[in-house]
């Protein structure tokens, strides 16, 4: 926010590119586990169902999300979402298993 709380402008982007696509440049930033949470949210699950998948608490989920969105630069879990999905049909499709995988077979 500027002194006049008015929004600052973001990063300079092309016009019609999503507002979460420069994320997907950053996706080296994440750890492993991280980046496991990351694929994960772009199967619409929630924290308890990730949290089952990861054999973690919930709690260790949620800080693996905020964590994924800070690094991300992310805003929103759906931001998220969406540059998770956009990630693993560009990065996985045909080689790792899963939803993505299975459902461009």
């Amino acid at each position: 926010m500027s002194d006049f709380g008015t929004p600052m402008p973001g990063p300079a982007r092309a016009a019609g590119e999503p507002h979460w696509k420069p994320s997907l440049g950053k996706v080296g930033r994440l750890t492993p586990r991280e980046r496991e949470t990351f694929l994960l949210l772009a199967e619409g699950l929630s924290n308890e169902s990730m949290a089952r998948r990861l054999y973690v608490t919930e709690r260790t989920v949620r800080a693996h999300v905020a964590a994924v969105m800070a690094k991300l630069e992310l805003d929103s879990r759906l931001a998220a979402c969406l540059a998770s999905y956009a990630f693993a049909v560009h990065s996985c499709t045909g080689r790792c298993p899963g939803m993505l995988a299975a459902s461009h077979s």
